[in-house]
């Protein structure tokens, strides 16, 4: 896997970023490219930095072949076999206008074939490893940005102070969210009391079918409740705890129930697309401190394994936990601070 990217002007952010996309390369061998833009910028004072990335959709049928044809380690298979086969999956799923509940808060299985049924929303770059676009596509795969009022430490190797930002890592995590580490909960649970289309009966909330963003990563979110509803994956937005599995909801890939965070307005308000903060799963949790240093986990590498890159060994082990279409990202904040209770 190779990366390209202009300078930002720092040549020491620049070096950083050379060494995030290196870790990246070291741990996958798909023949693409990544083009990739990273910039400072004034940003919101509790956010370090976001990542507005170029989506593609493919049909489902199409996904599922390509999920197939790309599988090269044992998790790939068990992900791929895990997988519903057809043209169509199934989602337990609530705030749609079809939910039940004063809040259209009560989930429900849809698997009714419509759009959100048989549509997968991919990052292009994610897309390049599943050869769903061209390895070569000079397009721009992601924008990077980084808070221009923070403290910055460029190499960790000799610490971070307590006073900056490990760059190496938040770099590392952004590029991960570009390589494909969302969820379309995001979408879903972006509403606070209307939806973002209409096209059901309550103006407040949309139809299922409006929200096409389940994204690749989305097939490993499950719960006890969309595993006993026989759904094929949980794509709610409320506080339940979602789990990390690789073979369907069928078992946990790392441990206990609780791995994904479970969205900003319903949930336990951080984004969908992270680990569950405070569990130390991966360098894809949803928030990170001054002073610390953050790389890359077993958990993070499985994860973008079984979504469609392919592992430099073939093969992995996990390790216990360590410390565009543009306008529908848009430019979100991915890293927060960690506030105090």
């Amino acid at each position: 896997m190779r990366f390209a990217f202009q300078s930002t002007g720092n040549s020491h952010a620049d070096a950083a970023i050379k060494r995030a996309t290196d870790r990246w390369a070291s741990e996958f061998t798909d023949d693409i490219t990544v083009n990739l833009e990273f910039e400072f910028t004034f940003m919101a004072a509790d956010v370090f930095a976001g990542t507005a990335s170029n989506m593609i959709s493919r049909d489902y049928g199409t996904f599922w072949t390509a999920i197939g044809n790309d599988a090269s380690s044992a998790d790939d298979a068990t992900m791929f076999n895990s997988l519903p086969v057809g043209s169509s999956f199934s989602v337990y799923i609530n705030r749609t206008s079809e939910a039940g509940g004063a809040n259209h808060e009560i989930p429900y299985l849809d698997n009714d074939g419509g759009a959100n049924n048989t549509t997968v929303s991919l990052t292009s770059a994610n897309g390049k490893a599943l050869g769903l676009v061209s390895g070569n596509d000079g397009t721009l795969d992601a924008t990077i940005q980084f808070n221009n009022t923070y403290n910055w430490d460029y190499n960790p190797d000799d610490g971070i102070s307590g006073s900056s930002l490990d760059f190496l890592g938040i770099a590392t995590h952004e590029i991960g969210h570009a390589l494909g580490f969302i969820s379309g909960v995001d979408v879903l649970g972006s509403q606070e009391s209307g939806g973002v289309g209409g096209g059901g009966t309550d103006p407040g909330y949309s139809s299922d079918n409006t929200y096409a963003q389940v994204s690749s990563l989305d097939f490993l979110r499950h719960s006890q409740d969309s595993v006993d509803a026989g759904a094929d994956l949980d794509w709610t937005a409320d506080p339940r705890d979602k789990f990390f599995s690789i073979d369907g909801g069928q078992s946990p890939a790392a441990g206990g129930l609780s791995h994904w965070s479970t969205s900003v307005n319903y949930g336990d308000g951080q984004q969908a697309s992270h680990w569950k903060d405070g569990q130390n799963l991966g360098i894809m949790d949803p928030t990170a401190e001054q002073g610390f240093i953050y790389d890359l986990s077993g958990n993070d590498i499985r994860a973008f394994d079984v979504i469609g890159f392919n592992l430099s060994d073939g093969n992995i082990s996990v390790p216990e936990p360590s410390s565009i279409m543009l306008g529908w990202l848009v430019l979100i904040p991915l890293m927060k601070r960690r506030r105090s209770a």
